[in-house]
Parts: C-alpha cells; structure tokens; sequence
C-alpha cells in the first residue's frame, strides 16, 4: 500500500468519527461493506477512486480532503532575505507562494495508473490546478463533482480522451479544450505505449 493510501484510511476514520458515524452506517450510506470499510480505515486494502468518491460525498468533503500533506517550504522571498527583522519578513518567510516540483499534494491510485498532484498549496483560492498523469490502458476516470463548474484541460505529454455529453475527443500535446464540469463523463488515457500528462483548471474547486 502506498503513502497516500494509507494515509486515506486514517483520515476517513477520523473523519467518520467526528460526524458520529459508526462504520455500518457509512457503509449503508455508500452501498460499500463495513467490512470493507474497515479494510480501509485499517490499511489492509486500497480504495478504488469511485468508492472514495461515494464516500467522500457521505462524509461531506471534497476528494481533495485525501491528498497528501504539502512538504513544508522553507523558501522566502529576496525582500525577507534582506530584512529578516521586519513584521513583513517574519511573515513572508512564513509563507511562500510558490509550490516546488517535490512537494506537491499528491493523490496516487496505483490500481489505476492514475496520480493527481495539486499545483496550490490550498483551496482558498477561485481556481484549482491539477496535474495528472494517466498510464497506458487506463480506463474512465471522469469525476463527480459536488458543484457546478468550468474546465480547462491542456495536454503536454500523451494523448488524453475527454468525453463530454455524447461526444468524445482526442486531444494529444499541445491541445486544449474548455468546458463545464458536468458535461465530463469521461477521462482516460488514450495513448497505446506511453502515459499522458495533463494540466487541468477547475473553477470553483470543487475536485
């Protein structure tokens, strides 16, 4: 079991806890079993991305509230640098707003080939950035969302199916395309040998 799965676990049970939940009734409210869900809570099994998915929505959070914690970046700006004594300084070199390449939050399906790594430190923000990479003969990966939105996908490495009502698109490197969140009704890599990489901007975050 990776990190990021074992850390799910640990965070649906307390989660579930704190909402008064015992795992019989989470599991009545999702149509998964308790014993399943124990499974989870206890690190003896992944989660697929749907059945996170539908618990999520009974626990009334977002599947960001899964990905992993950012490493903590000690960077700060040149203007602290010089005037560490400042209010200003000890403030910006508490907080930076750039999000190194290692470091990102990261939410890693190894069942599925499939990783999101967030490109924000947080979602406090009107736009959420997501990198994903899908490997070869992946399947549908098209997300719930808890509220209306707009997306926009650009391409760089691979080729990317996007489905969206009743038609279905192939983007490859390079291409883009933009539109509302509940047309998506499918995401899978179209490519035969290699992955596909992609950068996705969704607004408001609600992934």
């Amino acid at each position: 079991m990776s990190f990021e799965q074992d850390e799910i676990g640990q965070r649906i049970k307390a989660r579930r806890e704190e909402l008064g939940f015992s795992m019989r009734e989470l599991a009545r409210r999702t149509g998964l079993s308790a014993s399943f869900i124990s499974q989870v809570e206890n690190k003896r099994t992944n989660v697929s991305l749907d059945s996170l998915r539908l618990i999520a929505e009974q626990l009334d959070i977002s599947i960001h509230h899964f990905f992993s914690e950012p490493i903590i970046d000690q960077s700060y700006s040149t203007a602290a640098a010089s005037n560490e004594n400042s209010p200003q300084a000890a403030s910006e070199m508490q907080y930076s707003p750039i999000v190194r390449a290692g470091s990102r939050p990261r939410l890693y399906f190894p069942d599925l080939g499939v990783n999101y790594e967030l490109l924000v430190k947080d979602l406090t923000h009107t736009m959420e950035p997501i990198f994903g990479r899908l490997s070869p003969g992946s399947g549908n990966i098209a997300r719930r969302l808890r509220k209306p939105t707009e997306e926009f996908i650009f391409v760089l490495v691979g080729k990317l199916l996007v489905g969206l009502e009743d038609e279905e698109h192939i983007l490859n490197p390079g291409d883009s395309i933009y539109f509302e969140g509940n047309k998506l009704n499918k995401l899978a890599c179209a490519s035969e040998d290699s992955e596909v990489v992609w950068l996705s901007v969704i607004t408001p975050p609600a992934f």
